[in-house]
């Protein structure tokens, strides 16, 4: 697939300063390989990415493996808090198929889900048959998860990252600096601000704005975000978030005209010294303790 706009600023932010001091070497990124095929389709795999999620059928947390067709960016997903749903909503498409794998610590198997389109899917499947060599070694998990039965059949070779057990450090319940900083981007869109929109947005945002501004539709990207993106949200009720380094995600509850229940995460960048909008993300019902 043809990476959407909002990975287009993780480029922006991670281009290497001159002037900066040497850093230490960036670490091997996250290779699989091999193949997954169901009744429908043979999904070659071209990327991978490890992170951690409440286990699917307790109330622990796992390792959860996502593996795709295409090259999946773990610099983007990390900003991300519900990593499932930042990959299904901004990842995950009609020619990108995504196959997720739950793990634990020593890289037992414990399950895989899919959906690839309507009808051809698995919320979650379990099968003792399926065999594991992956083990952790050297901060990492390497191996193969392979298996073959009716109708669906994969043999996956792994090596990436162990995930940390923790995305950063907590905010206070209320947000902190980071959540005042994305209530007062909400009133800003709410009203259409567009002077105090752009002052609380981020570089990667001012860029776009500015790009929506210049071709005369800066209005129409505005009322996008409000209703599509932000979802008309008329409530917002902080929740806590983590922070790690200049990167925050705020969590918080919320509510519309039409939908009492939904939830998010809103992923704000520290920049010369001040806390700025990035993006949000909204879903239906409530997060899962």
């Amino acid at each position: 697939m043809l990476f959407p706009a909002w990975l287009l600023g993780v480029a922006i932010l991670a281009a290497p300063d001159p002037a900066a001091a040497p850093k230490a070497p960036t670490p091997t990124p996250p290779t699989a390989s091999g193949t997954f095929e169901d009744k429908h389709y043979k999904v070659p795999i071209n990327g991978a990415y490890a992170f951690r999620e409440k286990a699917w059928m307790d109330d622990g947390q796992a390792i959860r493996v996502a593996v795709s067709n295409d090259e999946i960016p773990s610099d983007a997903l990390d900003e991300h808090y519900d990593r499932t749903h930042a990959i299904n909503t901004l990842f995950a498409d009609e020619e990108t198929k995504v196959v997720y794998f739950e793990l634990d610590e020593k890289g037992g198997y414990h399950g895989y889900s899919y959906y690839f389109e309507s009808g051809d899917g698995c919320g979650y499947c379990f099968d003792s048959k399926v065999k594991s060599t992956v083990r952790p070694a050297d901060g990492r998990l390497k191996g193969e998860l392979s298996f073959a039965g009716d109708g669906v059949q994969f043999r996956i070779q792994l090596d990436l990252p162990i995930p940390p057990k923790s995305w950063g450090d907590p905010l206070p319940k209320d947000g902190g600096e980071p959540g005042k900083a994305f209530l007062a981007y909400h009133a800003a869109l709410e009203k259409r601000d567009q002077k105090a929109i752009l002052a609380l947005s981020d570089a990667d945002m001012k860029k776009r704005f500015h790009e929506y501004e210049t071709q005369g539709k800066l209005e129409g990207y505005l009322d996008y975000r409000w209703h599509d993106e932000h979802t008309d949200l008329k409530t917002i009720a902080i929740t806590g978030g983590f922070v790690r380094g200049d990167h925050a995600v705020v969590l918080f509850d919320g509510s519309n005209a039409y939908i009492d229940h939904l939830y998010g995460e809103a992923i704000l960048r520290r920049e010369n010294g001040a806390w700025l909008f990035h993006r949000d993300m909204v879903d239906v019902g409530t997060r899962e303790k």
